[in-house]
């Protein structure tokens, strides 16, 4: 008896039918997955920021005198440091061989700092700078936010010392 052997294999239409349905996960996946990427990192920098806030403030508290969470020049946006005293940049306390800490420029999205250069933690753990009359927030958002959308981390920083993250609006 003799048979038809099949080789083993696709077809050139199972393999169509796989490409195309690749090829729509794909258009329907990246774009999520690019908004995953930009919200991580909005989250990431939110809580690296905050982290530098806390390790001012117990660092001030362990020492017993004055430390800041200083900008570098141009802003948070640029990067910033945790310094023992107050000093005007991170360069000059790096002089001066005062920096606890150093915190690279947060990346690819918006920072409003609304012209903040310092916060600054007395040796209780208080927030000496600004004063008590100035709100201190921070709002980090990506490049791509559009109005209304629940991607900004807001930093806040009460007089008391306390700081947290929370999540907003776009704008």
């Amino acid at each position: 008896m003799r048979g038809r052997s099949r080789s083993a294999g696709f077809t050139i239409i199972e393999l169509m039918i796989t490409l195309a349905v690749l090829a729509i996960i794909l258009t329907i996946g990246i774009p999520s997955f690019r908004t995953l990427i930009e919200n991580n990192r909005v989250t990431s920098q939110a809580n690296t920021l905050l982290s530098a806030v806390n390790l001012a403030r117990t660092e001030a508290i362990k020492r017993g005198t004055e430390v800041t969470l200083l900008a570098e020049a141009g802003g948070f946006a640029n990067g910033y440091c945790v310094t023992v005293g107050n000093y005007a940049n991170c360069g000059a306390a790096e002089a001066g061989n005062d920096v606890i800490r150093s915190f690279e420029e947060p990346g690819a999205l918006i920072l409003r700092d609304g012209g903040l250069t310092n916060v600054s933690f007395d040796g209780r753990g208080f927030r000496s700078a600004p004063g008590a009359g100035v709100n201190v927030q921070i709002e980090f958002q990506p490049l791509s936010c559009t109005l209304g959308d629940q991607r900004l981390r807001q930093l806040n920083v009460a007089r008391a010392g306390r700081a947290s993250v929370t999540q907003g609006n776009c704008t």
